[in-house]
């Protein structure tokens, strides 16, 4: 923890291990049936009460860089909207930017968990005009996430999984994913499909697909030399894009084979973001 800033909170990268999406409704939002899971790696948060007049956000960290520190960030965004009270904040960015592991939301998620901790359930309806995965990221545990992403069902006991996260380092825009989604995809996901009875997270990943996935790789082929590098790999078990890109994940059996799996990843494609981690509630 920095000197000076006395509470912190972690802000986990969201994964969205399986994503279903349905037609877009009246206000342009699209329905989603989702299972997601949490990283034991993430962004950080901290936070004390402001030296100056106003609030302020210092940001450092390896994916600092094109990040805007102004009223326009998230998390200076959710302050206001939480407490008339002035803040002093900085984020540690430790996650890519605009690469579909909810970086930004679980950003605005910590800074609601240390402003608000104890009116989180009264004020997720208004985080949602911030960011659709707020409601999801604040929680930061195994679950359903359906309708706008407010609609969220705790899935406990499915324990945890070891996986490789990797970004080409192309960041794409949700909102032109879901653009092209519209114009590509005539048939929609039948959203009432319902999960399978198991409590194996690998199995559950296995069962549902990504309806952005195509998409994303027609917009940036990266996202496909990515899914080839990680299924070519013998002990992945599955690899997918999460939300609307540009990272993909691999689940593999062990720690040992994702450990190893990254390295390899590393030495083959250097300028790629990847690291091993661990998917789920026992983080």
């Amino acid at each position: 923890m920095t000197t000076g800033f006395p509470l912190s909170e972690p802000a986990r990268a969201k994964i969205n291990l399986t994503l279903h999406v349905g037609p877009p409704i009246g206000n342009g939002y699209h329905p989603l049936k989702s299972v997601v899971v949490f990283a034991n790696i993430g962004d950080i948060v901290e936070m004390r009460p402001a030296q100056g007049d106003k609030s302020t956000l210092v940001i450092e960290g390896p994916f600092a860089n094109g990040l805007a520190s102004d009223r326009t960030n998230l998390i200076l965004k959710t302050a206001q909207l939480l407490s008339d009270e002035k803040f002093d904040l900085k984020l540690t960015k430790n996650l890519p930017i605009a690469s579909g592991i909810g970086g930004g939301s679980a950003d605005a998620a910590a800074t609601t968990r240390l402003i608000a901790p104890e009116n989180i359930d009264q004020i997720t309806t208004d985080l949602m005009a911030i960011g659709a995965d707020i409601p999801v990221c604040l929680r930061s545990k195994t679950c359903l996430m359906e309708g706008k992403g407010e609609q969220l069902t705790p899935l406990p006991n499915l324990g945890s999984i070891n996986a490789v996260l990797v970004n080409p380092g192309v960041a794409v825009s949700t909102g032109e994913i879901f653009k092209l989604f519209d114009q590509t995809k005539p048939t929609s996901a039948n959203l009432a499909v319902e999960l399978p009875n198991t409590t194996d997270l690998m199995e559950l990943a296995k069962w549902g697909r990504n309806d952005l996935q195509d998409v994303a790789i027609s917009i940036a082929p990266e996202v496909q030399t990515v899914l080839d590098a990680l299924s070519e790999i013998e002990t992945c078990q599955l690899a997918r894009m999460s939300g609307s890109g540009a990272t993909c994940f691999g689940l593999f059996s062990s720690r040992d084979q994702a450990v190893d799996a990254c390295a390899g990843i590393k030495d083959e494609n250097p300028d790629w973001w990847s690291v091993a981690t661990v998917l789920g509630d026992t983080v």
